[in-house]
């Protein structure tokens, strides 16, 4: 097996990612772990934590060989989308093989699944319960639950408890979908996942991202921060345009920064940095320390912006926006800010999941014919991130039936039709990402541009 692909967001990358690629590693010696990853926007529709080079960056140290960026219009979508593109992508860049954790790993259930789902008295039954104002993961639940059928040796009463076991479980199951609408051969290696997907606390197992993003937050809340008055000194006179691995890492060191390695982040934070790998820790505290992540509370004042200055033909035309939804954001939007506006537009159909999304389509300014003419395309390229030497070989191969874009500004200049969409809706996610960063000395908004594609020399992982 040459290239085992994997569809993720390492959002942020921790133990649990570091422990899937190991075992594939151990399974597998001789493949090439392609991965490809969400930008610097995510599926629920938030940014990313950290900028999509480090968690690029730091998959390579952690056991990936080589990462591709998942478009943004691609990235932030519903499962049912994000699964059909990722899967389109790993094809294109050749791969021969599909990996994803989940907790239920007996391939010839979850492949039979999927096949129930795409029976037309199942589709009719979800787009019955969808137009009754069901979410997507319920409505997908009950479709499953009026099937009364055996399916290759499966009880009913099976599909339910493993649609019910986890979100990864379901994504497995939207990948598998994914290769059979489109003629896809990959093989299926699921990997068992031994942690809770949305467990809030950090405890003694693999932390959930959810945990792990709470409990970098958290830490800042509580640490005293001698940098604050230094970095904001710094903001009007100083940019930040990293080019290479070695320049992100000088930009932003404890060294510069005048500070030692016993940070008052590990004194009073719950040792988040314990939860990952520890070649990537010292370089994830670094950029913590230095108040280089995403601060939600900025970018929401943007979505809130964003919904004052909109009409209501301006709400109609954006993706997932139906059913007189326009109407209730538009009284949303007066309130005092985007948290509250949410909780009030939260229902049985839109999930706060669903609602994060269509949000974030109103920034984009992305709209269903957009939308859905990207999607019926499909991606169109594969924009490098981050590589080793066996990554390195993979390229020499040259594998891949789709550009593979490591010098993006040329790329996006000589793009057209769907391809330029595309471009020009990432070049936008990094634009937005950059501006919702807490330090202000990073937010220019270069970095897209100037960033080269990281190359990870054996020693550093």
């Amino acid at each position: 097996m040459n290239t085992i692909g994997i569809i993720a967001e390492y959002n942020p990358f921790h133990k649990g990612h570091a422990h899937q690629l190991e075992g594939l590693r151990q399974k597998y010696p001789e493949a090439t772990l392609l991965v490809v990853m969400s930008g610097d926007f995510v599926q629920r529709g938030t940014p990313a934590i950290f900028s999509k080079f480090h968690r690029a960056q730091w998959a390579v140290m952690g056991g990936a060989d080589i990462v591709f960026e998942l478009p943004s219009m691609f990235a932030v979508s519903s499962a049912e989308y994000f699964a059909s593109s990722g899967v389109r992508l790993l094809h294109a860049l050749g791969c021969d093989a599909i990996s994803f954790g989940a907790n239920h790993t007996q391939v010839e259930e979850l492949v039979s699944i999927a096949k129930a789902l795409d029976y037309p008295s199942t589709q009719e039954s979800l787009r019955t319960l969808l137009g009754q104002g069901y979410s997507y993961g319920t409505a997908l639940r009950k479709a499953v639950q009026g099937l009364h059928l055996e399916i290759n040796g499966l009880e009913t009463s099976n599909h339910m408890s493993i649609l019910d076991s986890d979100p990864n479980t379901i994504l497995g199951i939207e990948y598998i979908r994914a290769l059979h609408r489109y003629h896809i051969g990959l093989d299926i290696i699921p990997v068992k996942r031994t942690s809770s997907h949305h467990n809030p606390t950090l405890d003694d197992s693999f932390p959930s991202g959810t945990a792990l993003r709470s409990a970098i937050y958290a830490s800042k809340q509580t640490a005293s921060n001698p940098l604050e008055s230094h970095n904001t000194q710094q903001a009007t006179s100083t940019t930040c345009s990293p080019c290479t691995p070695s320049e992100i890492d000088r930009a932003i060191s404890l060294g510069e920064l005048a500070i030692n390695g016993t940070t008052s982040l590990g004194k009073t934070s719950p040792q988040w940095h314990h939860y990952l790998p520890p070649m990537v820790a010292p370089l994830a505290m670094d950029i913590v320390e230095s108040n280089y992540y995403t601060n939600l509370e900025r970018y929401y004042d943007k979505i809130h912006f964003a919904s004052r200055v909109s009409s209501k033909e301006d709400l109609q035309t954006l993706q997932d926006m139906s059913d007189g939804l326009e109407e209730a954001w538009l009284t949303a939007s007066a309130l005092a800010s985007w948290e509250q506006a949410r909780e009030s537009l939260k229902s049985k159909r839109y999930t706060y999941a669903r609602l994060d999304r269509i949000a974030t389509y109103s920034l984009f300014r992305r709209t269903k014919k957009m939308f859905q003419e990207c999607h019926q395309q499909g991606p169109t390229y594969g924009r490098l991130l981050a590589f080793n030497d066996r990554g390195r070989h993979y390229l020499k191969e040259k594998r891949a039936s789709i550009p593979v874009v490591q010098k993006w500004a040329p790329f996006c200049q000589q793009a057209t039709g769907i391809t330029k969409v595309l471009c020009e809706q990432d070049q936008l996610a990094s634009r937005l990402w950059r501006l919702a960063v807490d330090n202000p000395r990073y937010r220019d908004s270069h970095y897209d541009y100037t960033t080269s594609t990281i190359y990870v020399q054996q020693g550093e992982e």
